[in-house]
């Protein structure tokens, strides 16, 4: 059986709902981005497991800042029986700074490495076999490049 090819549009969506959710601070849009027993591990906070655990987390480690999350290079495979995928995206996030640090930032360059499974409930693109859902995510920098002073509470 093919993957569908709508579905890779539904990937994209549910990997760009997740830096929606952070730059907007809509955390419980995150919830609409990870399963509820999802696995991370970031480089700032270790291993997480659950969506309000990795919610939390971020919620806390982006108060102190604005942030502009973009995506970039991205390849996602579909597995052959359509109910899970793997995907590597490149992402870059600025964080601005606030109070003392007004008109300062940080910059971190990275890639997620998801595994997402199909989740046939909630909104998705018309066409595409249902929703997708990280079950499983690694984050990894590249480089950070600024003042890492920014996303320290005051």
């Amino acid at each position: 059986m093919a993957p569908n090819p709508l579905d890779y549009f539904e990937i994209k969506n549910t990997i760009s709902r997740y830096c929606l959710a952070l730059d907007t601070k809509d955390f419980e849009l995150l919830k609409q981005v990870f399963t509820d027993d999802v696995d991370t591990i970031y480089p700032f906070g270790g291993q997480r497991k659950g969506v309000q655990s990795v919610a939390d987390a971020i919620q806390k480690r982006l108060s102190p800042v604005a942030s502009q999350h973009a995506l970039t290079t991205q390849q996602i495979e579909v597995a052959a029986d359509g109910k899970s995928a793997s995907a590597m995206t490149y992402f870059t996030g600025v964080h601005f700074g606030k109070g003392k640090w007004d008109g300062k930032e940080v910059t971190a360059w990275g890639r997620y490495d998801d595994q997402l499974v199909l989740v046939e409930t909630g909104d998705h693109v018309a066409g595409a076999s249902g929703s997708w859902r990280i079950s499983r995510r690694e984050v990894s920098f590249t480089k950070r490049l600024g003042e890492e002073g920014v996303m320290d509470e005051e």
